[in-house]
């Protein structure tokens, strides 16, 4: 593993490739170099992608169970078998004058999407069924029932209105897919619909306006630089507590013993870091009696960053 190249590069990606396209773009330039991500995005979409570089792609667990915050655009009279617009046709309606599509009506509509909802997986997605992908047999013209999926909507917002296209502002949980969403909204409306265009604002704890433009970051990569770019690993958690323990601590912290936090604290996740703020672990606090010990969940025995 290249020494430093480890944390969290958060890239804007581009439309018409597809999120492992990105990883593509670079492991030529990092060799050796671990990678993942967080959040894939299909072809179509664009917007906040975060790569997991090194150990950091140990954090995956405590990383994909933000919210997500997306704008997407939703093309009203034409349903498609994918649910986008990269999909065939599969009602239209070429005249929406007999619909209510004012935008009391579609606001009315809206929000009865709020809150916990449940959303049958399209057929063209990654979601496995019996070890394969659903869009392997979707491609064959297979289709394979899907048991319905908990999802929740926290807010979803109608922002423009030009039909035959609407624009919607939506905060929702890990796992919604948007395409069914505007597939079902216009079902509700009564003259069906796709998803059109898709941005992602942000992801966990990552907004669009700390991601890179994936041009940028390759050419960082290129000139040896792409550690400028690169978020270290206690940063990317600094939505938890931070828990600073020293040498006999740390030893027994990355043994999988638990260690007491002295100088008080709450019960939950923390972020465990060294005297230098490279992080060390994650953690739970809990406790036991009168004293509050974190357990390990995680230990970053490799190096810190």
């Amino acid at each position: 593993m290249k020494k430093g190249l480890e944390g969290v590069l958060v890239v804007n990606k581009p439309e018409g490739i597809t999120s492992y396209d990105v990883i593509r773009r670079l492991k030529g330039h990092l060799r050796g170099v671990k990678m993942g991500y967080i959040g894939i995005l299909d072809p179509l979409a664009r917007g906040v992608l975060p790569l997991l570089l090194g150990e950091a792609t140990k954090l995956a667990p405590f990383l994909e169970e933000g919210r997500k915050v997306y704008e997407a655009t939703i093309r009203l009279g034409i349903s498609t078998n994918t649910q986008d617009k990269d999909g065939e046709p599969t009602k239209v309606v070429e005249d929406l004058s007999p619909f209510d599509l004012s935008p009391q009506r579609i606001e009315e509509v809206l929000k009865w999407f709020l809150g916990k909802i449940e959303q049958i997986p399209p057929m063209f997605s990654a979601k496995k069924y019996k070890g394969r992908p659903l869009y392997k047999y979707a491609r064959r013209g297979e289709e394979v029932l899907r048991e319905p999926k908990e999802v929740e909507v926290y807010s979803l917002e109608l922002k423009g209105l030009r039909l035959p296209f609407l624009d919607i502002y939506l905060e929702c949980s890990k796992g919604t897919y948007v395409r069914t969403l505007a597939h079902d909204i216009g079902e509700r409306l009564g003259c069906g619909g796709h998803l059109y265009a898709l941005t992602r604002l942000r992801n966990g704890p990552f907004g669009i306006e700390e991601a890179w433009e994936l041009e940028e970051v390759v050419e960082l990569a290129k000139k040896g630089k792409l550690k400028e770019a690169i978020l270290p690993m206690a940063d990317a958690l600094s939505f938890l507590p931070a828990v600073k323990v020293g040498q006999r601590e740390l030893y027994t912290i990355l043994h999988g013993g638990s260690v007491s936090l002295k100088d008080g604290g709450e019960e939950g996740r923390v972020r465990l870091l060294d005297e230098e703020g490279g992080l060390v672990a994650v953690g739970v606090a809990e406790r036991m009696g009168r004293e509050l010990r974190v357990r390990p969940l995680r230990v970053f025995a490799r190096g810190y960053n």
